[in-house]
């Protein structure tokens, strides 16, 4: 018997090719040995991906030095990593889709709900009001109409290009992360690190968003300080720092978040205002 990949001599008893590694395969292909195949090679216990995980649990620092010093074999891949868990959330997100958007809501929900009686509101049948105070009301409802519809499609943008927002965020944590650790690594070891260490987020990211599902929304809101901690965890074992030191360091990370965030709180708010504006022109 001959091995079917490089020709060399087998003996009978064998399972792998002694010349070329390949595994000896005797029996045809089915259904049943293809799952088996396929749940062994990508999801077994011992498997890359679950090494992966395991590592980047408890010692993170493993994973990034070994990575970036040429150990590629070990572990998986950096983006394939990411876009495993980022493939993960879009389908699950999509599914529960209802569920996704009111535990998002939740964040911010006593807002949307004045959003939503002002969008709701019949200006019409509101009596003893002056014709300046209706033309008021009928701008408002407007407005409020567009935020609440605003925010639907962003949930729903989202959602179509979970994928894509995965990987242009692991390149804004990619940039703060250099900002934060100038040297020694460069901006491509920045984006392998952060490939990692966001791509394990979203498996914590998955697990909570099930727990907020069944108890309570506020614990998939939990999961964005989680990641914050986890984040100065990974950095602070990869970068040998003290408490102190990780939290001065951090800081600035976490200053960049912030500042993301105001950004896009402010383009919100400027759309709304535009809105608006046009709506009082239009009327």
């Amino acid at each position: 018997m001959n091995c079917k990949n490089c020709n060399q001599p087998l003996s009978k008893e064998a399972h792998f090719c002694n010349n070329c590694g390949a595994k000896v395969v005797l029996n045809r292909i089915d259904f049943k040995n293809l799952l088996l195949d396929f749940f062994i090679v990508n999801f077994g216990v011992d498997s890359r991906f679950f090494l992966t995980i395991r590592k980047m649990a408890t010692h993170p620092e493993d994973v990034l030095n070994e990575y970036l010093e040429g150990v590629r074999r070990r572990y998986v891949n950096p983006f394939a990593f990411l876009a495993v868990g980022a493939a993960l959330s879009l389908i699950i997100f999509n599914y529960f889709a209802d569920d996704f958007i009111a535990i998002q809501s939740n964040v911010n929900s006593e807002n949307i709900e004045h959003l939503k009686k002002a969008a709701e509101k019949d200006v019409e049948k509101t009596e003893g009001l002056s014709e300046k105070e209706v033309k008021k009301l009928k701008i408002e409802k407007k407005t409020a109409q567009f935020q609440l519809d605003l925010m639907e499609s962003m949930w729903d943008f989202m959602l179509r290009y979970f994928n894509l927002l995965t990987f242009v965020f692991l390149l804004i944590y990619a940039v703060l992360s250099k900002w934060t650790f100038w040297k020694p690594h460069n901006f491509g070891e920045h984006i392998v690190m952060n490939g990692y260490i966001y791509g394990f987020t979203t498996y914590i990211t998955l697990i909570a968003f099930f727990f907020a599902i069944v108890i309570h929304p506020t614990i998939y809101i939990a999961t964005f300080f989680i990641s914050i901690v986890y984040y100065m965890y990974a950095f602070g074992r990869f970068y040998k720092l003290s408490i102190g030191r990780n939290i001065i360091k951090l800081f600035r990370f976490f200053i960049g978040l912030i500042i993301l965030f105001i950004l896009f709180v402010i383009i919100t708010v400027v759309l709304g205002i535009i809105a608006g504006a046009t709506g009082l022109i239009k009327f």
